[in-house]
């Protein structure tokens, strides 16, 4: 899919994009028809599957399954729901590696929440938001390289949307805090001012919720 067809519309709280046309996300996963193996595109050609024992093994389990797959293996056109199939594929694999790479795995599940959001499947983008906070706390506490755009206040941020959209607020607030109080927060003024506004938000749900700030 070309980049030029996707045109970002609107950017949420927890930075998913909004797209007039086609969505990035939809694409972000490559999905072998023949090996069955699953990766985002960026880490397709870089993870060496035929190295990887488990990942064999998963692979010739799901061939010999001998069921036909043409949704999540096919070329073309994508929808939501394949794409919400393509990234479940490609997190199973991340978890089977001898070597799990805790950014990209964290990265995934926060697809799945924006693509289940895509879909208006409540339920689902609820037990996305709550993976995606696991794994970027497990992320953000190997103390590996943050992501450059993001810095640490900015996963720390991203950490206390997640727990506000699943309405665990307290732990929002914390977290929030945490990423106000870090001493790199000055070189993000962006995210420090997402920070203080949802901060504020999840104050006054605190207050509509009758519980104690």
């Amino acid at each position: 899919m070309r980049s030029s067809a996707m045109k970002v519309r609107e950017k949420e709280s927890d930075f998913g994009n909004i797209y007039d046309g086609e969505c990035a996300y939809f694409y972000a996963v490559t999905v072998c028809p023949h090996c069955t193996f699953a990766a985002l595109n960026k880490d397709f050609d870089s993870i060496r599957a035929g190295a990887e024992p488990k990942i064999l093994e998963a692979c010739k389990k799901i061939k010999q399954a001998g069921k036909k797959k043409p949704d999540l293996f096919a070329l073309g056109t994508s929808t939501p729901e394949v794409a919400a199939k393509r990234h479940e594929l490609a997190i199973a694999f991340m978890k089977l590696r001898a070597y799990k790479e805790l950014g990209i795995l964290a990265g995934l599940t926060l697809h799945l929440v924006w693509i289940n959001r895509l879909m208006k499947n409540t339920e689902k983008e609820k037990a996305a938001l709550s993976e995606a906070a696991k794994a970027y706390e497990e992320f953000l506490s190997t103390g590996y390289d943050m992501p450059e755009y993001l810095g640490e206040p900015g996963v720390l941020y991203l950490i206390g949307e997640l727990h506000r959209r699943q309405g665990l607020l307290k732990e929002a607030r914390r977290y929030f805090e945490r990423a106000l109080a870090s001493k790199e927060i000055k070189s993000f003024p962006r995210v420090a001012e997402m920070t203080r506004d949802m901060m504020l938000s999840a104050k006054e749900q605190m207050s509509a919720d009758g519980q104690d700030g």
